[in-house]
C-alpha cells in the first residue's frame, strides 16, 4: 500500500491514493482514510492540510522503503526478543548458520554485544 505513495512524486489526498489502489484491490475509501490516519499517528506518514476544494489532507511517506524496513523489523523482532528471548534467538542462529557469510554476521553482532556489555 505505501508502495504507492513511494512511487508519487507529490503527496496524495485520500481519493487519489484510493484511486491508485483500487485498480488492484477492492477497498473503502474509509478503510484508506483510516490506515493513512493511523499510518500518519504512528510517525511513517506526514500529512497536510489543504483547504482548497474543501479540507481535505494529502498524505506523503515520512520515511524512505529502506527505513521503512528497518522500523518494521526493529518493532517486530523488538517484540519477540522481549517475549520470547532465548527461543527467538535460537531461531535466527539455527536459520543463520547455514553459510558462512551468515555465520560472520552473527560472530560480529555477538562481539559488538559483548564489547556494550563491558561498558
Amino acid at each position: 500500500m505505501l508502495q504507492e505513495l513511494w512511487k508519487s512524486p507529490t503527496a496524495l489526498s485520500v481519493r487519489e491514493f484510493h484511486e491508485k489502489i483500487a485498480r488492484n484491490r477492492s477497498i473503502a475509501v474509509t478503510t484508506v482514510a483510516t490506515i493513512l490516519d493511523r499510518l500518519y499517528r504512528k510517525g511513517v506518514l506526514s500529512r497536510k492540510l489543504v483547504k482548497e476544494g474543501g479540507p481535505h489532507y494529502l498524505y506523503s511517506s515520512r520515511l524512505t522503503k529502506d527505513a521503512f524496513k528497518h522500523v518494521v523489523v526493529n518493532n517486530v523482532m523488538g517484540a519477540l526478543l522481549r517475549g520470547f528471548n532465548d527461543v527467538t534467538v535460537a531461531y535466527l542462529a539455527e536459520k543463520m548458520t547455514d553459510k558462512p557469510e551468515d555465520r560472520r554476521i552473527i560472530s560480529k553482532y555477538l562481539n559488538r554485544l559483548k564489547s556494550e556489555g563491558g561498558k
